[in-house]
């Protein structure tokens, strides 16, 4: 049995075309509520698909960002004279520090011998800025550099900011942050950079 969907009469006829107490066309009106079976299914696929819909923009999440990696590092590190030498330093890509077990982000160039800058932000020590001089690195495995840890304490500006962003990759919390310094040593070097980076995993 059929029901006007305009006010509310039972239809017997389930040929009518219209409802005979108000004249509203019933051709496009269903032919009742739902079978229970009917309504279970829809149910069951509502469910399935919002289960589903998260799954899959976590899916292709994670993929882009597996392909991705850190996908942006902007700035660049300049510095001249002691204790540093004389470079510039532009990072092309950057590696969370939850990989060394420290809470922070590697800076990194294109090649094993581009240097590096760390950012570190430490639960005792605080924060810390640590740069790899490039060209300082020994072969074969390019692991030993030489390294120095700028101290605050020579600089007009020393700012280390680093944030979780809430997306784990390969059980690596990925980060955003900034490294901004302004530093003059005893000897006359300096080491100047404002370089942020986002995603970094």
């Amino acid at each position: 049995m059929r029901q006007c969907h305009n006010c509310r009469r039972q239809i017997d006829d389930d040929k009518a075309l219209y409802c005979s107490t108000c004249g509203t066309r019933l051709m496009d009106i269903p032919a009742g509520p739902p079978s229970a079976s009917t309504a279970g299914a829809a149910r069951k696929r509502k469910k399935i698909w919002l289960i589903a819909l998260p799954l899959n923009i976590a899916i292709m999440a994670g993929a882009f960002f597996m392909v991705k990696g850190c996908s942006s590092v902007f700035g660049a590190f300049t510095a001249t004279g002691e204790p540093l030498g004389n470079f510039t330093f532009v990072p092309k890509q950057c590696r969370s520090g939850q990989h060394m077990s420290f809470f922070g982000s590697v800076l990194l160039g294109e090649g094993p011998q581009d240097g590096a800058v760390v950012a570190i932000i430490d639960p005792v020590k605080g924060k810390i800025v640590k740069v790899e001089v490039p060209g300082s690195c020994e072969p074969p495995d390019y692991e030993k550099c030489k390294e120095v840890i700028i101290d605050p304490k020579y600089c007009s500006r020393y700012d280390v900011s680093i944030d979780k962003t809430g997306v784990m990759v390969n059980n690596i919390v990925m980060i955003n942050g900034r490294v901004n310094v302004d530093c003059v040593f005893p000897g006359g070097g300096t080491a100047k950079g404002d370089v942020a980076f986002k995603r970094c995993n």
